[in-house]
């Protein structure tokens, strides 16, 4: 479930815009990139106008053996940070994963939103007792892993910024399915974030909601947990899923 992350290039990232045709897209097996609106590149630096964006990350894996992995220095943001893998697979009831992101912007201020894009769903055969689970005549090609997996994207302000994993006070911004989320990452500029931790994901793609700036040389965080319920019994027993996240970034009045 844990996959090795790779240090940014200019070649992966253009790579990541002609093949998607989206800025800011994740690439690669088994991992996760971390882009914004990127002009330039200053070595694995990432430079978006003036927007010039650092992340760090700390990601826990709850199965039978916890797991934990984070990016180098954390949690202070790097701009040059690699990136955590997105694979689950061999999956039970009530296991989880909990990935918490600290982000800045240097510079001046800007907007961020999640994106992200499904890299694998796979059926993966089945076995007797997920065959009887659903009842199916024959098994999908896609499985029910990300459908069955709930997931939550929250704002988080810890309480201890030193150790912002530990926990605090979260602000819940969506939650559904795995899979409904990482498909409204998927869609246009991916997932609005608010910079005032206000507004719900929801709030702003219907409501109209407004958005708050990201302030540079502040850092924020937030939290994406995702959990298979107790119910879901033998369902995803041979199921796999990986996918890619990623942020986006525009500095304010700019486009």
């Amino acid at each position: 479930m844990d996959g090795d992350g790779f240090r940014l290039t200019r070649r992966r990232a253009l790579s990541a815009l002609a093949a998607t045709g989206a800025v800011s897209a994740g690439v690669g097996v088994g991992t996760d990139a971390f882009f914004s609106d990127a002009e330039s590149f200053d070595g694995n630096r990432v430079v978006a106008g003036e927007l010039d964006l650092a992340v760090a990350w700390h990601k826990v894996v709850e199965t039978a053996t916890t797991r934990v992995a984070t990016s180098d220095g954390w949690p202070t943001p790097r701009s040059d940070a690699t990136a955590p893998g997105c694979d689950l697979a061999d999956l039970k009831p009530g296991d989880s994963a909990t990935l918490t992101l600290a982000l800045r912007i240097d510079g001046l201020p800007g907007y961020l939103s999640l994106v992200g894009h499904e890299r694998t769903d796979a059926e993966r055969g089945q076995s007797e007792a997920e065959a009887g689970y659903f009842r199916e005549a024959a098994p999908n090609a896609e499985g029910e892993l990300d459908e069955l997996t709930t997931a939550t994207l929250s704002y988080l302000t810890p309480d201890d910024p030193t150790a912002p994993e530990a926990g605090g006070t979260a602000t819940p911004a969506y939650t559904g399915s795995l899979a409904s989320l990482v498909g409204l990452c998927d869609l246009g500029t991916g997932v609005p974030l608010d910079g005032d931790e206000a507004a719900g994901v929801y709030d702003c793609l219907v409501g109209g909601a407004p958005l708050g700036t990201y302030g540079g040389g502040q850092t924020h965080y937030l939290r994406m947990e995702w959990t298979v319920p107790p119910w879901v019994g033998s369902g995803i027993a041979s199921d796999a899923f990986a996918f890619d996240v990623g942020l986006y970034g525009v500095q304010e009045g700019g486009g």
